[in-house]
């Protein structure tokens, strides 16, 4: 960490990651570790908004996201306006028994076990996008973007197969993920027109998806839209609405994290060529890798909640009810008292029998992500194709074209140099 960064004090430091200055969308992570040792909660006043606590150590980023003190009701997106519903369809911004309710409900559509009978269909899809990337190359190399090409499609892919939206539609349901998204993209947002795309690309989604839920009604088949219409617990059924709400938040929830995820993880690797020929050697650390990936370079930089009881943090702080609640997931999955040499990539830090802290990245609580077991399965294939078709992968040394966001990290574009793997 160079000396500048740790002269600064705790408001410049929050001013210059708010800001996206070149020095913290490159690397946020020098300021997150600076702006904890000079106040790891610090607590900063917006005029006509409140106090927010900017929590950046992992206890309190882990208890902000398990601790009933704290919910998400403060957070929510100002959607539905423009239609004359400000409600929230989606479990992204719900607490209490309506949350409860609704997890339980589709929770088990979600099991390893269903996730695992998905795994051929999944590798059919990773296998339909490096095929055409590996017919452009010559024996010699040459370059891709891994975004465009892989990083980007692959999550509505993968989505869609799960779902059982036709292929076709996948172009045009990214589209619509992407402009619905913004609207969370960061804790409070003012931009009207935005909101208005987001709104009318979010309805437009719902409406897809009520057709399609009216046609597998009608006609069933083996894929998660037709399996939730049937679930049943103690005779309480999903409604039309909420089956819905849960498939659009699977697109948007899915769609940022797993583009992210494959592309901020394939920069880890070039970066510590190390690493990337200990997880050629060795496969089996996969799964490890996917999961240091998540805590190295976190897709999901922030999330908030609001304090709706008188509580105090890890150290005692007392925090009011009405106060609102930064959590920092890239400051917490870096927090030296938790990780050991926390900047340090190390693919086999999860692997069997490890005792490290689980990253954040996938939230805590009752919010966990309830597809966790599925982005581990799709990060596993995603990895496992690239270095099993790749025998080279390398940065082109381009400046690299980060994304402008609030919430999510990653790239716009990552071009890749690859040589292709010789056929077996």
């Amino acid at each position: 960490m160079s000396e500048s960064v740790l002269q600064k004090d705790a408001g410049q430091l929050l001013m210059e990651l708010m800001m996206k200055t070149p020095e913290t969308v490159r690397d946020p992570y020098p300021h997150y570790h600076a702006l904890r040792a000079a106040d790891p909660h610090y607590r900063m006043v917006i005029p006509d908004h409140g106090a927010g606590w900017v929590l950046t150590t992992y206890d309190d980023c882990r208890f902000a996201m398990k601790s009933p003190a704290l919910d998400k009701s403060g957070v929510r997106p100002r959607l539905g306006k423009e239609r004359g519903d400000e409600r929230i369809r989606t479990l992204l911004f719900m607490d209490g028994p309506e949350h409860t309710r609704l997890r339980g409900l589709i929770s088990s559509a979600f099991t390893p076990r269903r996730v695992q009978k998905l795994r051929p269909r999944l590798e059919a899809q990773v296998a339909k996008l490096i095929d055409p990337i590996m017919a452009g190359l010559t024996s010699a190399g040459g370059v891709f973007d891994l975004v465009e090409t892989f990083a980007r499609p692959l999550p509505i892919a993968v989505i869609g197969e799960l779902v059982g939206v036709p292929e076709q539609d996948y172009a045009m349901l990214r589209d619509l993920t992407k402009k619905a998204s913004a609207a969370v993209d960061t804790i409070d947002i003012h931009d009207p027109e935005m909101l208005r795309a987001a709104d009318a690309a979010m309805f437009e989604m719902e409406q897809y998806f009520v057709s399609l839920l009216e046609e597998r009604r009608a006609n069933p088949k083996d894929d998660l839209i037709s399996n939730l219409s049937t679930v049943e617990i103690d005779g309480d059924r999903l409604s039309t609405e909420e089956l819905v709400s849960v498939v659009v938040l699977l697109f948007s929830a899915g769609f940022h994290t797993m583009t992210d995820l494959i592309s901020l993880g394939t920069r880890a690797l070039c970066e510590n060529p190390g690493e990337m020929a200990r997880l050629r050697a060795d496969r089996s650390l996969l799964a490890s890798a996917v999961e240091e990936f998540l805590r190295y370079d976190s897709p999901i930089q922030i999330t908030g909640r609001s304090f709706i009881a008188d509580t105090t943090l890890s150290d005692g702080t007392p925090v009011p009810a009405g106060d609102q609640a930064v959590v920092v997931i890239g400051a917490a999955n870096r927090d030296p008292a938790r990780f050991a040499d926390p900047d340090r990539l190390d693919i086999g830090r999860y692997a069997a029998g490890g005792t490290t802290e689980p990253p954040l990245s996938f939230a805590w609580g009752a919010h966990h992500c309830l597809g966790v077991q599925l982005a581990r399965l799709e990060g596993v294939l995603a990895f496992g194709a690239l270095l099993d078709n790749f025998a080279d992968i390398q940065l082109t040394g381009e400046d690299l074209r980060f994304k402008s966001s609030g919430m999510f990290r990653g790239f716009d574009a990552l071009p890749l140099h690859v040589v292709p793997a010789e056929a077996p």
